[in-house]
């Protein structure tokens, strides 16, 4: 059975992402543990190609039949409203916006996932939050923006108004400063925040600590490792997570067509099961988002083929892969036609850590001791 480190241990959390900077301040926030926490990443924070760094996310309860997802959701929204607090007494913007997520169905029906979704939101007590739309006009005379999506047959809808989106970078920038000031210690760059090893006791079972690029040896009682999509690449998963590449895409919304889509819904979904699709409403710089949940892409390292991200900070020119420009034109085309005259101002990939059953994957690994595994995002884990 797992056992939490004892009081007074020194831990070193490698990447200072989501996952990476939230197990820093649930730590560090433990006073009476005692920790000493140190946080290696090999790019300053918010690294670039993080797939926490985003103009937005979503921020969703609904989760069909997997309640555990939701119960937690509930249990944060509390916890995002108390930044947006801590921000405005510092005159900052607030990093989450409530402004609702419009999951819509195809052809009159909704999915498995739109209905077990507001089963369980009600039976939880939430029901308050839903708001069904069942009429073509329904939906078309709420949200005006989707009248070209309701004539090609997404023409049912439910409005979750317990949801919306958060401002992804700003919320890794908050938590990064809510760290430092409990104490905990980063070390950033390519060379001193880069590990390359774990460093081993007596037998190779036992991980001692880690080494990094220029070379120096740091020791610890216990590493966890947060390093998403990275992950398979550093330490043998057992086939239990896979690095995938989702694709977005980004337009500049003309004015018109800003005060015609407005700040509502803050999110949508295009019948998400089926299709992948989702996105947001226009930002401050009236951008608007959209991106595609799917199997996603692999990019096979030579020596072992274990996917591993290629990313933009390496990359610089790299966008999408052919194949999912057209399949993103071909669904908006159907979905919002006024995107089929608008440049693409921006595309890349979102590199995910897919786990086998798309659960967050949170343990001790079962071969190294003294090594946490925070891994598994699986393309839910911002929020």
């Amino acid at each position: 059975m797992y056992v939490p480190p004892v009081p007074g241990s020194k831990i070193i959390i490698v990447g200072g992402g989501a996952f990476g900077l939230s197990t820093a301040y649930a730590l560090s926030s433990k006073a009476d543990k005692h920790y000493d926490i140190w946080v290696f990443d090999r790019q300053s924070i918010p690294a670039p190609d993080a797939a926490s760094t985003d103009i937005n996310k979503i921020v969703r309860m609904d989760y069909a039949d997997e309640p555990l997802y939701m119960h937690l959701m509930i249990e944060t929204y509390s916890i995002w409203r108390e930044w947006n607090e801590e921000r405005a007494a510092e005159g900052e913007s607030p990093v989450y916006h409530e402004t609702g997520v419009l999951m819509m169905g195809e052809n009159g029906s909704f999915t498995e996932f739109e209905l077990k979704s507001m089963q369980c939101i009600r039976e939880a007590g939430y029901g308050h939050a839903i708001e069904e739309l069942p009429t073509p006009a329904s939906i078309a005379d709420r949200f005006p923006i989707f009248k070209d999506a309701v004539a090609n047959g997404f023409n049912v809808a439910y409005l979750n108004k317990l949801g919306g989106w958060c401002n992804s970078t700003e919320a890794i920038k908050h938590c990064y400063r809510k760290c430092v000031a409990n104490g905990v210690h980063f070390v950033l760059g390519e060379k001193a925040g880069t590990m390359t090893e774990f460093v081993y006791k007596d037998k190779d079972q036992e991980v001692a600590g880690i080494r990094t690029k220029d070379g120096e040896t740091h020791l610890c009682d216990l590493v966890v490792l947060a390093t998403g999509a990275w992950t398979p690449g550093l330490v043998d998963m057992q086939d239990k997570l896979i690095a995938t590449a989702q694709t977005v895409v980004q337009f500049q919304l003309p004015a018109p067509l800003l005060e015609r889509y407005g700040t509502e819904p803050g999110v949508w979904s295009g019948n998400l099961s089926s299709t992948g699709y989702y996105g947001f409403a226009p930002n401050s710089d009236g951008i608007i988002k959209i991106g595609h949940h799917s199997r996603g892409y692999l990019n096979l390292r030579d020596s072992d083929k274990i996917s591993v991200p290629r990313t933009q900070v390496s990359n610089p020119k790299d966008t999408i892969p052919i194949m999912a420009l057209r399949q993103f034109r071909a669904f908006l085309n159907r979905f919002f036609p006024f995107s089929s005259t608008l440049d693409i101002v921006y595309a890349r990939t979102c590199w995910y850590c897919d786990s086998a059953d798309g659960h967050f994957l949170v343990t001790p690994h079962p071969q190294l001791k003294n090594l946490i595994i925070a891994s598994g995002d699986s393309g839910h884990g911002m929020k």
